[in-house]
């Protein structure tokens, strides 16, 4: 069953470092164990869970790997999409301009 939008609605997500910061913490893992495992300084993880920068691909990579999860288990996190419920569409993610037709 796939998540449906319409255009008026708002649908609420997490930002990247919000998720991750969410995910470290229900591990129950310190930043000071992720800054390890993903091989970041201590700013880079500070300025990611922050939001106040967004990491580069290989950096979510390294996080996800550090994390245990799969870069589609981070986004399907940070869209509160089931897992299990198939792929999500981009109109199902609330993606502007995404209606085809």
């Amino acid at each position: 069953m796939a998540v449906k939008c319409t255009h008026t609605e708002y649908m609420q997500y997490l930002t990247i470092g919000e998720a991750v910061k969410q995910l470290r913490i229900q591990q129950q893992m310190t930043q000071e164990v992720l800054i390890e495992r993903a091989d970041l300084s201590r700013s880079q993880l500070y300025y990611i869970e922050s939001g106040k920068r967004a990491p580069s691909l290989p950096t979510v990579y390294a996080i996800c790997s550090a994390l245990g999860v799969t870069l589609f288990d981070l986004v399907c996190y940070m869209y509160n999409v089931p897992q299990g419920s198939g792929t999500p569409s981009i109109s199902s993610m609330g993606a502007p301009g995404a209606t085809i037709g």
